[in-house]
């Protein structure tokens, strides 16, 4: 059942208002599955490339993504929920229980193995599965808290299909609960699940195997309120033969979180607003050690610009990764866990709108990694027309429940230049039977008075609705007109009724101190950890519909580990590595391939063209 995140009540001064700050679950991002194949053991997978998942799954619903639960086992997880492909919620969800989102392995041999030599598969191979999970809604205090709490009448189910039957039996299921529950129980939040594989029946050619989340709705009638819900997270999936009860530790040095913005306060910002005190002195990173053993690890981080070119690597030498099992501990020398960033971007003198792309890699040095696939994490920074606190995907939906029918949402900025702004990109979480979508608001904009929303500088002359582009599709609001802003600025809505808007929050960055809000008389500052989906837009190109970039000329493609390059014209032909190292360069008039590459992401250069990423799984 969908739960209030978290609530703050609040009596205004200069009145009799109650009004609530109120956080609701929202969150989508959809992989297409790709044809379906037929797989042999190992079957592995930790979420941390979705690209990759679509090879092993077939997702139902379920969306990858690296931030929907803190402090997952590695980088990239897997949440279930009441949303369907298309972002909506299921046709038939109300508050008694319904199917929600499923996730379905591909097609596995299990009949055999085929390393270092095939042969038949038997219960004696000591065959487990084994995976993490963790309810949604996160832990701590309330006001950080991330998703919603799946409630006891909801569950979590894994099946397994049964060839010989051709049914699919339980195996495992859990009732939704806190995840605090879960740690009181347990000693820790993501908890580890391991099933043997004890019957014949299943050591078929065919076998498959599924996770189903059961989910209620809240009754509430609302508007604007009654969205997705019952969140599980998935991780850490991993089938194999050899295997033992408990057995949780493997040789894998991984990521934890995502890659971090190099700006203090932002996430992105126009390009003739930012100055070289924008950037963060340091870039905190998390980084696990699974095995049973201290590790040796090497860390470093590369800066590209917009062209693939190298613009500066930072080598952070060689640490010793403590065990995470003792004590969940993570990496906390300095040159791996905080390494500083001394580089000074180049700041253009025409100011035009540029990106920039970090490349974080962590590497075992001694035997090896079991799991190269999460050892690499990518930030691409960017500056254009907007500014940004949040990562683009709502983890909530923010709004206000008041006894008083006006109500009003404002966000700080801080400009370092004049500027003239022109357009709003909102994000609005789509509701059950769009019930936001009614709602009237109007943007306005601010001046400061001692460090709160002060006189209106500028207001719609008609009011807007929330409209709907799809996941994670920012809405572009054009203004009546420009508004030439300085120095600090408030930008937000103005509800004329007490409706719950549902705008998109992220919760993966902290802009709270930046986020107010009014109902009675005296600006409130927010308590709720994140930041909102609003994104003012500056300057003539920020009315414009986002341009479609220029289609490649350059074919590429990833056969066998090796990458494949045919550019449509001789051309300089070069691939970097997660380092930052020159792998192959070559000047190319045909297709060139290059030598069988370890799993990761590595950027490719074809002539003067834009670099581009691939990934091999």
């Amino acid at each position: 059942m969908r739960r209030l995140i978290a609530i703050l009540m609040l009596t205004l001064l200069g009145g009799i208002a109650v009004a609530q700050e109120t956080l609701l679950p929202l969150c989508r991002e959809v992989f297409e599955p790709k044809e379906n194949t037929t797989l042999t053991l190992p079957f592995f997978d930790d979420f941390s490339k979705a690209d990759r998942c679509a090879t092993l799954w077939h997702l139902g619903g379920t969306f990858i993504n690296e931030g929907y639960a803190p402090l997952p086992p590695t980088i990239g997880m897997a949440t279930l929920d009441a949303y369907d492909n298309e972002g909506d919620l299921y046709p038939d969800a109300t508050g008694q229980l319904f199917t929600g989102d499923t996730l379905l392995s591909h097609p596995i041999r299990l009949d055999s193995i085929f390393q270092p030599y095939k042969r038949p598969l038997t219960i004696g191979d000591s065959l487990y599965l084994s995976f993490f999970y963790l309810p949604g809604g996160g832990y701590g205090n309330m006001w950080e808290r991330v998703g919603d709490t799946p409630e006891p009448q909801d569950s979590l189910i894994l099946e397994f299909y049964n060839p010989v039957d051709s049914c699919w039996d339980r195996m495992w299921s859990t009732k939704g609960c806190q995840a605090d529950t879960l740690y009181a129980r347990t000693g820790t939040y993501w908890q580890f699940v391991d099933i043997p594989i004890l019957d014949t029946e299943y050591l078929k050619p065919n076998f498959q195997f599924r996770f189903i989340n059961l989910c209620s709705l809240e009754n509430n009638n609302k508007d604007g309120m009654l969205s997705n819900a019952d969140q599980w997270n998935i991780d850490y999936v991993y089938l194999d033969a050899g295997r033992h009860r408990k057995d949780t530790a493997s040789r894998d040095v991984a990521f934890v979180n995502p890659a971090p913005s190099l700006l203090k306060h932002y996430t992105a910002m126009p390009a003739r607003q930012f100055t070289p005190n924008d950037l963060r002195d340091s870039l905190p990173l998390t980084i696990t050690n699974r095995f049973t053993e201290e590790l040796a690890t090497n860390y470093s981080y590369t800066v590209f610009d917009n062209q693939g070119r190298e613009l500066h690597h930072y080598d952070g030498g060689y640490e010793n990764a403590p065990v995470y099992w003792r004590g969940h501990s993570y990496q906390t020398a300095t040159s791996h866990a905080k390494p500083v960033f001394e580089y000074t971007l180049p700041v253009a003198t025409d100011h035009m709108p540029t990106t920039y792309t970090v490349v974080h890699g962590i590497r075992e040095g001694v035997s090896g990694d079991i799991h190269p696939q999460n050892d690499t994490i990518v930030r691409t920074q960017v500056f254009g027309n907007y500014y940004a606190y949040d990562d683009g995907i709502p983890e909530n939906g923010y709004g206000i429940t008041s006894t008083t029918p006006r109500i009003n949402i404002a966000c700080r900025f801080v400009l370092n230049n004049p500027d003239t702004l022109t357009a709003l990109n909102l994000y609005f979480n789509q509701t059950y039977q769009y019930q936001n979508s009614k709602i009237r608001f109007f943007i306005t904009v601010w001046d400061d008075a001692d460090g709160h929303p002060g006189n209106i500088i500028y207001q719609d002359n008609d009011s807007r609705r929330p409209a709907f582009e799809g996941f994670n599709r920012y809405v572009r609001y054009l203004l009546d007109g420009p508004v030439v802003c300085s120095g600090t600025i408030y930008v937000g809505i103005q509800q004329n009724t007490s409706d719950y808007i549902n705008l998109g929050f992220d919760r993966n960055n902290d802009a709270s101190t930046n986020i107010l809000y009014l109902t009675g008389t005296s600006w409130q500052t927010s308590i709720l950890r994140g930041a909102l989906m609003l994104r003012p837009g500056f300057g003539h190109s920020a009315t414009l519909a986002a341009s479609e970039p220029e289609p490649s000329q350059c074919r590429i493609a990833v056969h066998q580990n090796r990458i494949v390059i045919t550019p449509a014209q001789p051309s300089t032909v070069t691939v970097v590595d997660p380092l930052g190292r020159t792998l192959y360069t070559r000047k190319a008039s045909g297709t060139c391939t290059t030598q069988p590459l370890q799993p990761g992401i590595y950027l490719i250069r074809c002539g003067t063209e834009p670099a581009r990423k691939i990934i091999i799984p």
